[in-house]
C-alpha cells in the first residue's frame, strides 16, 4: 500500500497534466480573457448573421482567437482577423464560461462623418455616417475610435463621436416605439447651427411657423428630438425646433466646431461645369467644354481622396444638372468647400488666354486666394482672383469658387487643356490650395 501511495505522489503532477489535457480536448474553446475565446476544435463555421439560415462567410480553425462583441439568440458576434465581423453558434463553442462584451454606444456628432478602414486618414474610406447615428464602440485610442460598421470593424476620428453611458445590450433590449422624446439623449447638451439663415420653428417640420432666423455658429440648449428635428431652447427662453441636418451636436455647453480644420476631415464638392444638353464652350476642332470639366473633376477627386477628404461630384457622367441643384448640393452635404470647374472662351478663336479664379462673397475669398496661389505655377498664365456674381457662387451657402482653367477656343491653351500632364498639374495644385486653406 505504501508503494502505491509513493507512486501516486511521484506521478501526481503527470496525472494532473493528463487530466487537464483530456478536459481541453473535449472543449471546443477555452477562455483567453474576459471577452475572447480560442478555438479548440478543428474548424467552426462563421456566418454573416445569427442563425443557421445565414450563409457561411469564413471558417475559424483550432488556435484562432476570437474577440466577442455581442450575443444574440445564443449566437456570438465575433471579430476576426482583418477586422471582419461574423457570428458563431455558442453551443458549438461548448464553453459556458464565455460572457459576451457589453459595448458602449457612441453617437456621431457631425453630419457626414467619414468612416475609415483603419485608424489613418490616408486609409480607404468605407463610407459616411449621418449625424446622431448610434454606433457600437469596439475600441478607443486617443485620436481614433473603432466602431461596428456594416458588419465590419471601422474607424472614425474620436472628436466626431460622443461617448454615452448606454450599452449595446440596453440598445437591443429597448422596445420603445415613441418617436418623440422630451430628452431622447441626455448626453447631448447643445446644438450648433452650421447653415446660414437657419429657421427655428414652432413645430418639427418645414412648414412650422418660424420663431426666428439664426446664423452659422448660433448655439442652442438641447431639449429633445422629434424625428429628424431637435427641440432646442435659446438663451432668451424661446423654444422651438431646428432640422438635424443643419446643426452639429455636442456633449458640452461649448459650441462645436462647424467646419473642418484639416483637409482629411473635410467634405469637398467638385462641380464639373455643363453636361448633357449643355455642352458649354467649344474648341476649334469641335470638342466640348463639358467633356473636359468632367475629366478634370474626376482627376481632382482622385487626388483629394488620397488626403482622406470626402469628395462629392455634382455629376459623374454626361448628366444635365441645374445650377440650383449644383449649389444646393453643397448645402445639403454641409460641404467645407465647393469648386466649380470651367474652361473659358472668347468671341473669336485665339483671342483669349489665361486662368481665372472667381469668388462672390467674403466667405469665399480665402478659399479663392488659397487655390489661386497654387495655380500660379500652371503653364497657362494666371489672371488672378476676381469677384463676380455667378449663380453657383451667389446661391451657395458654403465657401465656393469657380475656376476658369484656360481658353478652350485658343489653340495654345487648348493644347495644354487636352493633355494629361496639364490635367494632373491642375489636380495637384487644387489639392495643394485646399491643404493651405484648411491650415
Amino acid at each position: 500500500m505504501e508503494e502505491i501511495v509513493k507512486l501516486i505522489k511521484k506521478y501526481r503532477l503527470f496525472i494532473i497534466i493528463v487530466i487537464l489535457l483530456l478536459v481541453s480536448s473535449v472543449s471546443t474553446v477555452v477562455l483567453a480573457n474576459a471577452n475572447t475565446v480560442v478555438v479548440g476544435s478543428d474548424s467552426v463555421n462563421v456566418r454573416v448573421g445569427p442563425g443557421l439560415s445565414y450563409s457561411n462567410m469564413a471558417q475559424v480553425k483550432k488556435g484562432d482567437k476570437l474577440t466577442i462583441i455581442s450575443e444574440k439568440n445564443k449566437w456570438y458576434q465575433v471579430r476576426l482577423a482583418g477586422d471582419k465581423i461574423g457570428w458563431v453558434a455558442s453551443w458549438l463553442l461548448d464553453n459556458t464560461d464565455v460572457s459576451s462584451t457589453t459595448n458602449k454606444v457612441g453617437i456621431i456628432k457631425v453630419p457626414n462623418t467619414t468612416i475609415f478602414k483603419s485608424a489613418s486618414a490616408s486609409s480607404d474610406v468605407l463610407g459616411t455616417a449621418n449625424q446622431s447615428t448610434k454606433v457600437a464602440i469596439l475600441y478607443q485610442e486617443s485620436d481614433w475610435t473603432q466602431i461596428l460598421y456594416k458588419g465590419t470593424a471601422a474607424w472614425v476620428k474620436s472628436e466626431f463621436i460622443e461617448n454615452t453611458s448606454e450599452t449595446t445590450d440596453s440598445t437591443h433590449s429597448s422596445t420603445s416605439n415613441n418617436k418623440k422624446s422630451s430628452n431622447s439623449n441626455s448626453n447631448i447638451k447643445t446644438v450648433t447651427v452650421t447653415q446660414a439663415n437657419t429657421k427655428l420653428r414652432i413645430d418639427p417640420n418645414s412648414s412650422g411657423r418660424i420663431v426666428k432666423t439664426v446664423q452659422v455658429g448660433k448655439t442652442f440648449d438641447y431639449l429633445g428630438k422629434d424625428g429628424d428635428w431637435y427641440q432646442v431652447r435659446d438663451s432668451d427662453g424661446s423654444v422651438g425646433y431646428v432640422a438635424s441636418w443643419v446643426v452639429t451636436i455636442s456633449g458640452s455647453k461649448s459650441a462645436v466646431k462647424t467646419a473642418a480644420s484639416t483637409i482629411s476631415e473635410s467634405t469637398i464638392v467638385i462641380d464639373a461645369g455643363h453636361g448633357g444638353d449643355d455642352v458649354g464652350a467649344e474648341s476649334e476642332n469641335g470638342k466640348y467644354e463639358k467633356t473636359y470639366t468632367l475629366a478634370y473633376a474626376k482627376a481632382i477627386k482622385k487626388e483629394l481622396e488620397k488626403t482622406g477628404a470626402r469628395v462629392i461630384l455634382t455629376r459623374s457622367g454626361d448628366d444635365s444638372k441645374t445650377l440650383g441643384d449644383r449649389a444646393r448640393l453643397s448645402s445639403k452635404e454641409n460641404a467645407d468647400a465647393f469648386i466649380s470647374l470651367h474652361f473659358d472662351s472668347s468671341e473669336s478663336n485665339n483671342d483669349g488666354s489665361g486662368v481665372t479664379t472667381y469668388y462672390y462673397a467674403d466667405k469665399d475669398k480665402n478659399l479663392a486666394t488659397s487655390i489661386d496661389n497654387q495655380l500660379n505655377t500652371l503653364p497657362i498664365d494666371n489672371k488672378g482672383v476676381k469677384q463676380k456674381d455667378l449663380y453657383v457662387l451667389h446661391y451657395n451657402s458654403q465657401p465656393a469658387v469657380l475656376l476658369e482653367l484656360g481658353y478652350i477656343n485658343t489653340k495654345s491653351d487648348y493644347k495644354k487643356i487636352k493633355s494629361d500632364s496639364y490635367k494632373e498639374k491642375v489636380a495637384s495644385d487644387v489639392v495643394a490650395g485646399l491643404k493651405q486653406y484648411f491650415k
